[in-house]
């Protein structure tokens, strides 16, 4: 090691995701197949994500309507929406999606988001995300 004062390096900063997912099973929440199959209720997925400002990335959603051997994709959405990364802080965003005519065989959702962390010298800054749902709307 040369003798001398240690030269300060910057601290590198390192980013990384935390996932959450969820399988949501239609029949186990009080729909039925007939319904499920004939009707094809609007399926909402919605999602709040704080513009943490880390990155123009900091949210992912992905869901996927699946068949009963939660394999067979039936439909599917996915966004990765980019913000300024100069907005106010705490600013919070809506993510929504509705699936509408998606076809017989749907019996469960699974919903997976992603937020970005970054290490930072003073600790871990998340992105917070709130109000994840699923919900069934029946149409008139």
């Amino acid at each position: 090691m040369p003798a001398g004062p240690r030269a300060r390096l910057p601290c590198a900063l390192s980013h990384s995701w935390t996932v959450k997912h969820q399988c949501v099973d239609l029949l186990a929440e009080g729909l039925w197949e007939e319904l499920l199959d004939d009707e094809q209720p609007d399926i909402t997925v919605m999602d709040w994500f704080e513009d943490s400002r880390l990155d123009v990335c900091v949210y992912e959603l992905h869901v996927w309507l699946l068949a009963a051997d939660r394999h067979t994709i039936i439909a599917q959405h996915h966004v990765a929406p980019r913000t300024s990364g100069r907005g106010p802080p705490g600013r919070w965003v809506q993510v929504s999606h509705v699936f509408r005519q998606y076809g017989p065989g749907v019996r469960f959702v699974h919903f997976l988001h992603k937020t970005k962390n970054r290490m930072e010298a003073g600790g871990l800054r998340r992105t917070r995300v709130t109000d994840s749902s699923v919900s069934v709307q029946f149409r008139e």
